[in-house]
């Protein structure tokens, strides 16, 4: 399953997340956007969400980074892992 998450023109069969071609990332981000990055990274950095808020926003905010639709009621961990790991990069770039 974690190797079919990867692939973007794979669908979750429990419709946690739809095909894709392609996920850009943005080279820049309006300073609102990195505020609020800077903010959820606060309740996310062990890896782990403090609760279900944080999760659902650093869901949201990848989504409207990166243009993407995952849902933000998943538990599929390749998902939540996608999500951390792209907040991060942004996190490390403005810090």
């Amino acid at each position: 399953m974690k190797i079919k998450a990867r692939l973007g023109n794979q669908e979750c069969p429990k419709k946690y997340w739809a095909k894709t071609t392609e996920v850009e990332e943005p080279d820049d981000l309006p300073q609102d956007l990195i505020d609020e990055v800077i903010g959820v990274w606060g309740g996310i950095k062990t890896g782990r969400a403090k609760n279900i808020e944080v999760k659902k926003r650093m869901i949201e905010l990848y989504n409207t980074i990166y243009g993407t639709n995952y849902s933000k009621g998943t538990n599929c961990g390749s998902c939540l892992d996608t999500c951390y790991n792209g907040i991060k990069k942004f996190y490390e770039k403005y810090k």
